[in-house]
């Protein structure tokens, strides 16, 4: 291990390369116990640091202490603090030193955040102002203080521990004691521009990127984003950023990260990088595997060392360590060594290919077993050794890698461990080969191998160099495990008031919005400070200023001033002469007032006799009552000088008027028209014909006399016919006629006949107020035709009921005939025989198409 390298084992492992199971795990100290390994060698034990109280090599004895009498009550844990002295430590609901009093406060009884102070066995709440009662669970109803906490006609409302105003739309803030001002201060977020709109009304002109009422929403530039392979899209302020996954970079993660260029020992231990869309793949040498090989394959997971034998792992490779009596390569052969096969005090060594001793004679002696005599005059020299024959003996002069008396010894240059920083050493012929651990280089494995010499840290990164890795100290304004990455400075939004913040490296830019300046676009510019308004007041806005003039000036720099007689203000014909907010008008004569608008009263003194005086600047006027004239109404009018009096009329005059008194016949103002006798409509039943002074009635019907007032006789001229009675009407007459007759004048007689009364085929004949009828035998009568005629009984009424006589017949048939003056029964007798005759032979016979009704009795 080299220098100053510091392994961390797993809890289950200990020694300098965590390779001996640790013998604290599981711990053997108990009661809380602390267990420490200790190293004897190539062996562990353990020791163990007891809590107070306890002592032995497992902690297992107490020793006398203060805790041992439990002076802890109620559940209470007792913690040393020395052996004679410890605090308890209280469940819930306990204090004391030894958890011997009960703490009432322990359930919290004190509800909506009341402080709970024990006092005795109880407890007392100190509550927040908003809650009262003995565990402040009461609210407050700040509502029904007087007077209320709202103002200006606030309308308080009571919550759970508080209270809010609903504050009319003139005022606001807690208790509605500041008139409302829609746009002081700004409710507008995020840079908006607050507009008053009316008293109490107001809009918010939002800045790019923002939205809603206040524009308190920010609005979500990633919808329809077009962050590709995987990237993340991150809104921004009326923009977006892509946070791309490792592989991919780009402003839309579209470019694709070479990895094997971007991290140059991205594969260890000499492996390939090999570039991928999107990643990248190692081809590991052999020996090595994972991702990016670092991962030493484990060789003893497939070797074959012998049952007893213990592998170890190497690079691409193993050894296996031979218990005692085994050899070879795998352990797999018996040391024919055991039976010390060699003589003469010679060294015995194991072929590893075959277990075979092989035996390193002494000098002078040769053989398998050593145990024959050398003939030195032979070539004594193994291995190419070359021999020099010398008195009595000889002299081998080795080959590089070999030694001993005949160069038969292999030298295991390896036995002085050439090999540094646990790098494994393979021993060679007349040499050997270091294969060294990652991180080391060089032919003993000694160097540290510069992991920063290909400069993998990237954007002005410093390299540091470490055992087979190597860290990256990163400039402000990136990051990565190679300074890869560059940290997005506009993450943090840090551009205020709607500015478009640009990423760069270690830095970014703000793109300020209109009418803002500064780093962070956080200063907004003041344009009035140009002092712009030339007679006014400046009012700074965003990207704008606002003029508020001073009286008499106008312009949106309060640069014109306002021209006051451009109104016309002076009234009257006065003249008007401008001043700075303000104006004076020059009166003309019978005028004043600052506008001239008082017209003194002309008509003070009443000029005007008979008319109405109307003032005039500097004058009067008379408007004269009708009939007058006159500057001064003072001239009567003498309306007969036209001569308006007609056919001789007289005209006699007077105050705006004049009389005609005209001569017989005629009428009017001024005599013109003739007097119209019939305007007082004269004739009472007729028409009025207007004559020269006089008039001519036309009579309607039945009216006579000179205004048609006479209602004539109509019945002297006897009108009614057929001795018919006449009633005289107003204008005509009325015929009351005689049964049989009818007509306006009773002319027409009554035709009896055509209703046809006449019955049993009989000849109807009218007469005046009647009718005859001529019967067919065996009918008579003289209206009807219906009266039948026997010699046994005299001519009966029309309506009758025949009735059988119980001697003559077996059985008795009756009609009955309903009339519109009585019902008559009438019995007829007949003889019928029964054996022939029926009711209805009777009844066909007798009536066949005239009774209603037949009855068998």
């Amino acid at each position: 291990m080299g220098t100053g390298c510091f392994v961390a084992c797993p809890s289950d492992y200990v020694g300098s390369r965590c390779q001996y199971p640790s013998p604290c795990s599981p711990s053997p100290c108990r009661n809380g116990g602390e267990c420490r390994p200790i190293s004897h060698g190539n062996t562990f034990d353990f020791r163990c640091v007891c809590r107070l109280g306890f002592t032995d090599r497992l902690c297992l004895t107490p020793t006398n202490h203060a805790c041992m009498s439990s002076p802890c009550r109620n559940g209470g844990t007792c913690d040393l603090i020395t052996l004679t002295a410890y605090r308890c430590r209280c469940p819930p609901g306990w204090s004391g030193k030894t958890c011997q009093l009960a703490n009432p406060c322990a359930s919290n009884p004190c509800a909506n955040g009341g402080q709970c102070s024990a006092f005795d066995s109880t407890y007392i709440c100190t509550c927040p102002p908003a809650f009262h009662g003995q565990t402040c669970k009461q609210d407050v109803n700040e509502c029904a203080q007087t007077p209320s906490p709202c103002l200006n006609g606030g309308v308080c409302v009571n919550e759970v521990g508080s209270y809010h105003c609903r504050c009319p739309q003139e005022y606001t803030g807690q208790h509605c004691e500041t008139p409302y001002m829609p746009c002081s201060p700004s409710p507008c977020q995020n840079g908006g521009t607050c507009v008053q709109k009316g008293d109490t009304t107001y809009d918010c002109s939002c800045l790019p990127g923002f939205t809603g009422q206040h524009c308190e929403h920010n609005i979500d530039d990633c919808p329809g984003h077009n962050c590709q392979n995987g990237g993340v899209c991150v809104d921004g302020v009326n923009t977006y950023n892509c946070q791309c996954p490792p592989h991919y970079t780009g402003q839309y993660c579209t470019e694709n990260v070479d990895e094997c260029e971007l991290m140059p020992n991205a594969c260890q231990n000499g492996g390939t990088c090999h570039d991928t869309h999107g990643s990248y793949h190692c081809v590991c040498v052999n020996g090595w595997t994972g991702d990016d090989c670092s991962e030493n394959i484990d060789d003893c997971a497939s070797a074959a060392c012998y049952h007893g034998a213990t592998c170890h792992d190497r690079v691409a490779s193993f050894f296996c360590e031979c218990p005692h009596g085994r050899t070879g390569l795998l352990c797999h052969l018996d040391d024919a060594c055991i039976s010390n096969p060699c003589q003469k005090g010679s060294n015995c060594d194991t072929n590893p290919v075959n277990g075979k001793a092989i035996c390193t004679c002494p000098p002078g002696y040769t053989g398998s077993a050593c145990n024959l005599d050398i003939d030195e005059c032979a070539n004594p020299c193994e291995h190419g050794g070359r021999c020099l024959n010398t008195k009595g003996s000889f002299q081998c002069k080795c080959l590089q890698g070999y030694e001993g008396p005949r160069c038969e010894m292999d030298v295991n240059e390896c036995m002085s461990n050439p090999c540094h920083n646990d790098a494994t050493c393979l021993d060679q012929i007349g040499g050997f080969h270091c294969i060294c651990m990652p991180g080391y280089e060089g032919v003993f494995c000694h160097i540290n191998t510069d992991e920063c010499a290909s400069q993998p840290c990237l954007n002005n990164g410093k390299c540091i160099d470490k055992i087979n890795s190597f860290h990256c100290e990163c400039p402000k304004g990136f990051s990565g495990s190679l300074c890869q990455v560059d940290i997005d400075e506009c993450a943090s939004t840090p551009c205020k008031n709607g500015a478009k913040c640009t990423d760069g490296p270690n830095k970014y830019t703000c793109e300020c919005a209109e009418g803002y300046t500064g780093q962070h676009c956080e200063i907004d510019i003041n344009e009035c400070y140009s002092d712009p308004c030339h007679y006014g007041t400046c009012k700074d806005g965003l990207a704008s200023f606002t003029c508020y003039c001073h009286p008499g000036y106008t312009g949106r720099l309060c640069e014109t001033n306002i021209n006051e007689c451009l109104s016309q203000p002076c009234k009257n014909g006065g003249t008007c002469q401008d001043r700075e907010n303000t104006y004076i008008c020059s009166c003309p004569k019978g005028t004043a007032g600052f506008n001239c608008e008082v017209n003194l009263d002309d008509c003070k003194s009443k000029p005007c006799d008979y008319g109405r005086c109307i003032d005039k600047i500097n004058g009067y006027e008379c408007a004269c009552e009708p009939g007058y004239t006159g500057a001064m109404c003072n001239i009567n009018i003498d309306e007969c000088v036209i001569n308006p009096c007609h056919n001789g009329g007289t005209c006699i005059d007077g105050i705006n008027s004049f009389t005609c008194l005209c001569p017989e016949g005629y009428n009017d103002a001024t005599c013109l028209s003739q007097v119209d006798e019939c305007g007082s409509n004269p004739c009472i039943h007729g028409r009025c014909q207007d004559l020269i002074n006089g008039y001519k009635c036309t009579c309607d019907s039945g009216w006579s006399g000179p205004n048609c007032d006479i209602n004539n006789n109509e019945c002297e001229s006897n009108p009614c016919m057929n001795g018919g009675t006449c009633k005289d009407m107003t204008s005509g007459y009325h015929c009351t006629c005689r049964a049989g007759f009818t007509g306006p004048n009773c002319q027409t007689n009554i035709n009896e006949c055509a209703s046809n009364p006449c019955l049993n085929q009989g000849t109807c004949i009218d007469d005046v107020a009647g009718y005859k009828c001529n019967c067919l035998l065996p009918y008579t009568g003289m209206t009807r035709c219906c009266l039948f005629f026997t010699k046994k009984f005299s001519l009966l009424p029309c309506y009758f009921s025949y009735l059988a006589h119980a001697a003559m017949v077996p059985f008795a048939i009756t009609l009955w005939v309903a009339t519109n003056a009585s019902a008559s029964r009438v019995t007829l007798v007949r003889s019928v025989r029964q054996t022939s005759t029926t009711a209805n032979q009777v009844r066909n016979r007798f009536a066949p198409s005239r009774f209603p009704t037949l009855s068998t009795i």
